[in-house]
């Protein structure tokens, strides 16, 4: 008997462990999150959008050192490489929760991302889960669910939908979400 494997959903977590003295400032992302929030810089102004509750996040060093980390981890570890296509910040106040969302446009396929990456840039422990959708052959509808917190990421193939559960703190939980295209 011979076991071929056709196709599988891969799933990525981690910790962001930079070497010390060159921490990646969450702060500065965090603030320039909740700055997009407060001016309305919104990735998509439609509010029947899924995407009207993202927030653009302009470029910063810290933001830059996130990504090489992913970039140059994903590399040395799975010999592709990782290109960012495009990303949003969320935040999340108490009680509220994300719709259910996918990152692939089904009617561009050619263009949608092959990645997401969800990161914890200010999230209070134990408030809120990334909730992945996925399918088991016969068994629809199946879902996973992974804490979001600090300095942590959760990467998995855009065609996988997803949503964040309701934040249970008192406070605003901060969400970074990076796209990508493998090559």
């Amino acid at each position: 008997m011979h076991k071929k494997v056709l196709t599988e959903v891969d799933l990525y977590t981690g910790e962001i462990s930079m070497p010390k003295g060159f921490e990646i400032d969450r702060d500065k992302i965090r603030n320039d999150i909740i700055e997009s929030y407060v001016k309305q810089n919104r990735v998509n102004t439609n509010p029947q959008a899924y995407a009207f509750d993202d927030y653009v996040v302009p470029f910063s060093q810290p933001l830059q050192w996130l990504q090489d980390y992913v970039r140059d981890h994903w590399r040395v570890e799975y010999d592709r490489t990782l290109v960012q296509k495009n990303m949003h910040g969320n935040v999340m106040h108490p009680k509220e929760k994300s719709w259910t969302r996918g990152q692939v446009d089904p009617v561009d396929l050619r263009n949608s991302p092959d990645y997401t990456l969800i990161y914890g840039v200010d999230v209070k422990e134990g408030s809120s889960e990334c909730i992945i959708e996925y399918d088991d052959n016969r068994r629809k509808n199946r879902t996973w669910h992974l804490p979001i917190k600090d300095n942590h990421f959760i990467m998995f193939p855009a065609t996988n939908k997803y949503s964040f559960s309701p934040n249970t703190s008192t406070g605003l939980n901060i969400i970074l979400t990076i796209n990508y295209e493998y090559i």
